[in-house]
């Protein structure tokens, strides 16, 4: 790549207070990676979680809305369309490993200008070579695409306590219970009963992130027993609820 004019810039994020973006797009990609604090980022076909040790990438000209609930810090770099091609044209989460993050680091605090030095060139290419090989995960929330089903999420996300069982949530749709199962898992590719189980976890993880005690987390997710949401949290994240929140409001994951 040219040492001369950046085809990456960005810039170093540090808010205190709870944050909301409505839905926008970039011309650019996005590599977003957050350090401590959680960032909930949701498109119309999906919803992810960013927290810290791991990055998402959103394409170019990717619809989407952002929000954190308490204060977050970390990084957030564009990358010029021309640039992306060898990448998917649809968002991903990947690991933030510490040579990633800290070159990110360093990169959203010197590759703006006009201009770049051979050394934030090379910083620049290094960065790059990391993110293509890092590992990717594939956790995320898909939402449905019909009406029908997106008034059962919408009410769902509002609330994800809500106690309605399977066929009131199938009324609601206007539909039976056999076909309320089958189309919402032909638009989700997901069980109903088990898109609601991640939903109530992302929703824990972004309360615990922000330092909600264990047990009003569970409560207000919709758990009554406290032992069957650590049982449910670390069989989705790997860490119990208590770990998740301290990791959470550290600078790193181990």
């Amino acid at each position: 790549m040219s040492d001369t004019w950046p085809w990456l810039f960005g810039k170093f994020l540090q808010q205190d207070t709870r944050r909301e973006t409505g839905r926008h797009s970039h011309a650019e990609g996005q590599i977003l990676g957050i350090e401590s604090g959680v960032m909930a980022i949701r498109g119309v076909t999906a919803y992810w979680l960013v927290g810290p040790g791991s990055v998402l990438w959103l394409p170019p000209g990717f619809r989407h809305e952002a929000r954190s609930h308490g204060a977050v810090a970390g990084w957030s770099l564009y990358v010029c369309s021309g640039q992306c091609s060898d990448l998917p044209q649809e968002p991903f989460l990947a690991e933030c490993t510490r040579l990633l993050g800290a070159q990110a680091e360093r990169l959203s605090q010197s590759a703006e200008g006009q201009r770049w030095s051979p050394r934030v060139a090379r910083l620049a290419d290094c960065f790059w070579d990391e993110f293509l090989s890092v590992p990717r995960r594939s956790a995320s929330l898909p939402f449905p695409q019909s009406a029908q089903l997106c008034r059962v999420t919408e009410a769902l996300c509002a609330n994800p306590a809500d106690p309605r069982e399977q066929k009131d949530w199938a009324s609601l749709a206007g539909l039976s219970v056999r076909s309320f199962v089958r189309h919402f898992r032909a638009e989700t590719h997901m069980p109903f009963s088990s898109w609601k189980q991640r939903l109530r976890i992302l929703n824990s993880q972004e309360r615990l992130a922000r330092g909600e005690p264990v047990t009003s987390v569970a409560l207000s997710v919709g758990y009554e027993s406290l032992g069957a949401f650590a049982e449910a949290f670390k069989k989705n994240t790997g860490l119990r609820p208590s770990e998740y929140g301290k990791r959470g409001r550290d600078r790193y994951l181990d």
